[in-house]
């Protein structure tokens, strides 16, 4: 009975281990949450309930398997996102307290940049996430996706070319910017546009996701004017009695996240350049809430 409960023990020790390992390749190429979960679960039960002496190399063995099965999950999801009205966000994750190992969440993409890989191909993002978060060799990246090395070389360059290079560049995590959005909280609830506008850069774009069943923006935002006016009326309009925030960070950018009886209804990530807000991302999507909520 001991030995059972010590195997068992072991096996959830395992499984946890490569849950943590593996989820940071399966979301980074999904920009999905539950996508991602469910891929790194049907591949470690396969592993788990399946013969595996013949495996020398298990590591490398579930990241491969995982890294294809993204690839599929996410031509699936483009599919999809064809039929999706209006703007298609990935699904924030906490990186400042939550699920997962500091070491995977350091592995986490910034969300600013899955935004922006949206533009790749499932093979091209795949590629660039292996060499530029992972920092695997295009020899490893050739044997993980069953391509050659100067395919897996040309990826990547065409990957980079629709990327801007400012934007691969790491950022500081702005834990500090807590002030400044109590600031913007405050001007946009008290409407005042003009503190509200100052606080904002003059080429500031505000993009918002609310899926199928929740009423959104349906195009980006440019411009102080045109975003403290809409930011205005998120706070006013759509802003119900009883409501608190949180300040918290989500793929290593600043955020609010709101919550009414305990149920998050909203989250709005910002990034932010020398104390100015230049992006604002406003997830109301229910579905993509499950990355915050634990």
């Amino acid at each position: 009975m001991e030995t059972d409960q010590l195997e068992r023990r072991e096996l959830r020790t395992q499984f946890d281990r490569y849950q943590s390992l593996l989820f940071p390749f399966a979301y980074n190429i999904t920009g999905d949450f539950m996508a991602a979960e469910d891929v790194v679960q049907e591949v470690l039960n396969h592993h788990f309930l399946s013969p595996a002496e013949h495996i020398e190399k298990p590591d490398h063995y579930l990241i491969r398997s995982v890294i294809n099965r993204a690839i599929n999950q996410k031509n699936l999801l483009r599919s999809k996102m064809e039929k999706y009205p209006g703007k298609w966000l990935p699904t924030p994750v906490l990186t400042e307290e939550g699920i997962y190992a500091a070491a995977d969440r350091d592995k986490i993409l910034r969300y600013s940049l899955l935004v922006l890989m949206e533009q790749l191909n499932p093979k091209e993002r795949a590629v660039f996430i292996l060499k530029e978060t992972f920092d695997f060799n295009h020899e490893e990246i050739a044997d993980i996706l069953n391509i050659n090395t100067e395919h897996a070389r040309q990826l990547l360059k065409r990957g980079k070319k629709k990327i801007d290079p400012q934007a691969i560049q790491p950022e500081s995590v702005l834990k500090e910017s807590q002030p400044l959005l109590q600031q913007l909280a405050e001007a946009i609830s008290s409407a005042d546009i003009e503190r509200t506008k100052r606080l904002l850069a003059k080429d500031v774009e505000s993009v918002s996701d609310g899926g199928p069943n929740m009423t959104a923006a349906r195009k980006i935002l440019v411009g102080q004017e045109r975003v403290a006016k809409f930011l205005k009326a998120v706070y006013g309009k759509y802003h119900p009695e009883g409501a608190t925030s949180t300040f918290t960070m989500v793929n290593h950018h600043p955020a609010l996240v709101f919550r009414l009886q305990g149920k998050i209804f909203r989250c709005i990530v910002f990034e932010i350049e020398k104390d100015t807000i230049t992006k604002i991302f406003i997830v109301l999507n229910p579905d993509k809430f499950l990355g915050l909520d634990s």
